[in-house]
């Protein structure tokens, strides 16, 4: 009975002990682990690609320009960026956050809140007078074709009725796993990354506008 208690008090300083070492507002966590979330992007990826095609989605791009050239841009867009963090994984040894380890090491993270983004219907309703100005931002109309995507790709991780939890890593909430912070060895990669493809994020952005612009949506870019 003795051994019993003792082995007991033990185990309630040790829990005690972890309790305390969690900072208020954060949680510990099991590092995501590479194999699991390159499944998962590969099944998320394959969700947009058929969301972005349903009418649904496409009837706001009709209402600004070409959805076919709309469409176009963003994945002209897309593609840039894969290219850049493909390289990126390649000299992290795929590690980008995540770990190949079979056993992952638990990370303290802070708690993510649940952000209310507004419906499509709430979106609509924005005053005129609140949109951006000049239209040096997309028009409303792409942004509710962006949202539309993005509630048919993630339509299994409602938290509440019409809302969804955002996370900087969809993958990573939906596997219950956390991602290490970015490094500094990180950073360097994807600069690297960025001068071998030749990769400059102003110029894509002022790429962007201008191919938006040449599809029709009303847009005003950057000399």
């Amino acid at each position: 009975m003795k051994a019993f208690s003792a082995i007991s008090f033990s185990l309630l300083v040790v829990s005690a002990t972890l309790a305390a070492d969690v900072p208020e507002g954060h949680t510990v966590v099991a590092q995501c682990k590479c194999s699991d979330l390159d499944e998962c992007s590969s099944t998320i990826s394959a969700k947009t690609n058929n969301c972005k095609q349903k009418a649904e989605c496409t009837n706001f791009l009709k209402e600004i320009g070409d959805p076919v050239k709309i469409m176009a841009c963003l994945d002209a867009d897309h593609e840039k960026m894969m290219k850049v963090e493909t390289c990126a994984k390649k000299k992290l040894n795929g590690e980008l956050g995540c770990t190949n380890s079979a056993t992952p090491v638990n990370l303290t993270i802070p708690l993510i809140p649940v952000i209310e983004i507004p419906s499509l219907e709430e979106a609509g309703a924005v005053p005129v007078g609140e949109q951006a100005s000049a239209n040096s931002e997309p028009p409303l109309q792409l942004r509710k074709y962006l949202m539309c995507i993005d509630e048919c790709t993630h339509d299994d991780m409602e938290v509440i009725p019409g809302r969804k939890k955002r996370s900087p890593a969809t993958c990573a909430f939906k596997l219950k796993c956390a991602l290490a912070p970015p490094s500094d060895a990180t950073q360097n990669a994807y600069t690297e990354c960025q001068k071998e493809l030749a990769y400059d994020p102003a110029k894509g952005s002022a790429e962007s506008c201008n191919c938006l612009k040449a599809a029709g949506v009303n847009m005003t870019c950057a000399n």
